[in-house]
């Protein structure tokens, strides 16, 4: 993957990724296309298991940590994320099975609704999940019988996890690396806190990307940054907490448009995870020396714009290379709508100004979201091309996007423009 960044040779139809579908729209010929070209291809599945068998750099090997636990928990993220797991958890379990060795597993769902029945088999594969779905445990952030107490950070977090991490002596975290727009980057020691946290303790940790005195956002809690950032540190020192007497393993994956995995990197929870972070900025950063007047974006598809919280993240990946001011067209279907109550709710604030306020009185996770979104629909003028309403889509700051044909007709004249195919797994650099 690298920086691609080409103009359309004359007016063309170009493709957008729209949940599970894939729509056509003509754009004029000076449209330039920034998208990434994977220039590794996928791994055989040999070759993936052998990696994640029997390489590790930085603590024993899996199949070693495997023969010495009592029992084993995997942690595998729901439906808003991708990671490959259908690749190689077949084979990793029958191993397990064959060393008769217990173990659960936890879709890690964070604060997200309960995953249902069709998103588990859609995740795991059917064979995986008729085979081994008495070993699923479900997790309810609510519950707090449901958890453990372990103490508090130093930012006063209080570590509540669900009390199948008590259990286990050998945590085999399971997770694609992505971008976050306030921890950084997704997976790794995400997949523990909030994957299989208390709503408290989640609430408490996202609540550090707000800088309250300045009532904005925390400079340092922004995409692709772990440097100074509050949030990743206040994980990391959360999960060094529950950690004592246990293995933390990860398997960080790195997968394509289609979700074939073209790299990955396996070991200590911590490590591997940032190995395997580097290599991913390194392959999906795209260099970009303007700002454009108008930009066409699409998520990438389902499902990172299965509702507006998910989408959200591809709208806010790609303002730093659009004028203030400019048009977004922005393609995100979000067949689950808005994607949670206190996000939907919280734009009866009609103002970023009065939602900050109203965060710092009683803070919530995707309140923050909303107040994020509210922040770019002001800032830009955005159409957007969903399943909502025209309603629920202005409310929120959108226009509504009616036809296709709104596009084709527009006029572009002399401005500058850009097609951003896959936004949510860019980061556009200077």
């Amino acid at each position: 993957m690298g920086n691609q960044c080409h103009p359309l040779a004359d007016n063309k139809i170009v493709e957008i990724k729209y949940g599970k579908h894939v729509l056509s729209i003509k754009l004029p010929y000076h449209c330039e296309i920034l998208e990434l070209e994977y220039s590794k291809l996928p791994l055989k599945k040999s070759e993936i298991i052998d990696k994640i068998f029997s390489s590790s750099t930085d603590m024993p090997s899996l199949l070693e940590l495997i023969d010495k636990s009592k029992k084993i928990l995997f942690l595998i993220p729901d439906i808003t994320r991708k990671s490959g797991v259908k690749h190689f958890l077949y084979e990793l379990i029958e191993y397990i099975n064959n060393k008769a060795v217990d173990y659960k597993i936890v879709f890690a769902t964070g604060t997200h609704r309960r995953i249902t029945e069709g998103e588990m088999k859609e995740i795991l594969g059917f064979t995986i999940y008729d085979n081994f779905k008495e070993h699923i445990v479900f997790h309810n952030p609510d519950n707090l019988d449901d958890h453990i107490y372990y103490g508090k950070t130093k930012y006063g977090t209080p570590v509540l996890l669900n009390k199948v991490f008590n259990e286990c002596d050998l945590i085999i975290s399971i997770a694609s690396i992505s971008y976050h727009y306030f921890a950084g980057f997704g997976g790794g020691r995400k997949m523990i806190i909030p994957g299989i946290s208390a709503t408290k303790t989640a609430l408490n940790n996202h609540k550090l990307a707000i800088d309250e005195k300045k009532l904005t956002r925390n400079p340092e809690a922004k995409t692709a940054n772990i440097k100074g950032n509050p949030v990743h540190d206040d994980i990391v020192e959360g999960v060094m907490i529950v950690s004592n007497n246990k293995e933390l393993f990860a398997i960080n994956t790195i997968i394509d448009e289609e979700e074939n995995i073209i790299d990955l990197e396996t070991g200590d929870l911590f490590l591997s995870h940032l190995r395997a972070c580097t290599k991913y900025r390194e392959m999906t950063s795209i260099n970009v020396t303007k700002k454009y007047d108008i930009l066409v974006v699409s998520c990438g598809g389902f499902p990172k714009d299965i509702n507006m919280i998910q989408a959200h993240k591809s709208l806010n990946r790609i303002q730093n290379i659009v004028k203030e001011g400019g048009t977004i067209f922005f393609f995100a279907e979000c067949i689950d709508g808005y994607g949670n109550k206190h996000f939907e709710n919280f734009f009866e604030c009609k103002t970023s100004g009065a939602m900050i306020r109203e965060l710092i009185k009683d803070y919530q996770i995707n309140k923050q979201t909303a107040y994020s979104l509210k922040s770019l629909t002001e800032k830009f003028n955005v159409y957007l091309y969903s399943a909502l309403n025209k309603s629920d889509t202005e409310r929120m700051g959108f226009k509504k996007l009616e036809s296709l044909e709104v596009i084709e007709h527009y006029k572009f004249n002399n401005k500058s423009i850009a097609f951003v195919p896959s936004a949510y797994s860019v980061l556009f650099t200077e």
